[in-house]
């Protein structure tokens, strides 16, 4: 892991070091500002990275899988980008200085760094991704403005700017549920695992909150899939409201939702459930001019910090909480138990 975060300041280094000496040498002033600002914003990337990378080496964020693939996909952007840097950048010209930039910008434009940043990254940070974006419109619009060769330029700038939604897309398939919106299971375990060892370091709670919508498959049975997947979708979009700013929300599979809450220990867990129930109750749905009232069963767990302890263990505690919601007769939220680690 600590390779791959390694590689990953190093290539946004490289396009910093690259933008400033473009600044410092580009005969126009309006473009040398632009890489001026790029070299900015390259190294707020360094930045992110090496926080990252110091989170790691803290305990602070986990590992993740086929790291081997990854280092290798790393290592061939690397190599990619070492063949097309020449010796001296001071000695190109506007254009070749806007050529080198796309290139540059096109290569790093792998989903490794998005799918890393989504999944390491706490909460998402969905400005961070905007950020990015607004980084590849700025050269793009540098690229129209600025470039000689009008032809080549627009479709250059374009290009760039497709392969950014294209990756944002990609991303979005791997970490992101399609039919909600939410994070997929992959996408809030990786966030769970974050916090988790968050809490271990700083003895700060945890919870986790398991959501099932009751009925479920009376509601695809009577009224069909499609209307069963409106329900999921409205159920999202009621835990979204039910939901605080810094709580992370995944569909876990089916119909059963994960919201996972820092900072948040068992009083307050219970007040978290409660508004989600509420906030499930008081949206119905409309199929054919029947209403059809909506509700869920809830469970939850939480931990208290300073032990270490894995996903697995708080997920089965809240699982637990869960069956007594639903043997209590649905439509309910359930006491939260409280998550230990395994004694040894």
């Amino acid at each position: 892991m600590r390779e791959i975060l390694e590689r990953c300041v190093e290539l946004d280094r490289t396009a910093h070091e690259a933008y400033q000496v473009m600044a410092k040498s580009c005969d126009s002033e309006e473009l040398s500002t632009v890489f001026a600002q790029l070299a900015k914003e390259e190294l707020r990337h360094v930045e992110w990275w090496s926080d990252l990378l110091e989170a790691w080496e803290t305990g602070l964020v986990p590992d993740i899988v086929d790291e081997h693939d990854l280092l290798d996909e790393l290592d061939e952007v690397k190599s990619t980008i070492g063949t097309i840097m020449p010796s001296d950048l001071a000695a190109l010209d506007c254009d070749q200085m806007l050529d080198l930039a796309a290139r540059l910008e096109f290569f790093m434009l792998n989903p490794i760094f998005g799918e890393l940043a989504d999944v390491m990254g706490p909460g998402g940070q969905p400005d961070r991704r905007d950020s990015y974006a607004r980084h590849v419109a700025r050269l793009a619009e540098a690229i129209e403005q600025h470039h000689s060769t009008d032809g080549s330029a627009v479709f250059l700038a374009r290009m760039l700017l497709r392969a950014n939604r294209d990756l944002q897309r990609f991303v979005d398939l791997s970490v992101k549920d399609q039919l909600t919106g939410l994070y997929n299971r992959r996408g809030v375990l990786a966030h769970l695992s974050q916090w988790l060892a968050w809490s271990t370091r700083y003895v700060r709670p945890v919870g986790i909150v398991l959501i099932d919508v009751d009925d479920f498959k009376t509601v695809n049975d009577t009224y069909g899939h499609v209307t069963g997947d409106e329900v999921l979708r409205v159920v999202a979009a009621s835990l979204r409201r039910g939901a605080r700013g810094s709580d992370i929300i995944g569909r876990f599979g089916g119909d059963e939702f994960l919201l996972l809450a820092p900072e948040t220990g068992g009083p307050e867990l219970i007040q978290v459930m409660e508004r989600l129930l509420e906030r499930v109750r008081e949206t119905p749905v409309t199929v054919d001019d029947t209403i059809v009232r909506l509700s869920v069963s809830i469970g939850g767990a939480w931990v208290g910090g300073g032990s270490s302890i894995e996903a697995e263990t708080v997920i089965a505690a809240a699982d637990r909480s869960l069956y007594d919601a639903k043997e209590a007769g649905r439509d309910r939220a359930s006491e939260p138990r409280q998550a230990f680690a395994p004694v040894t």
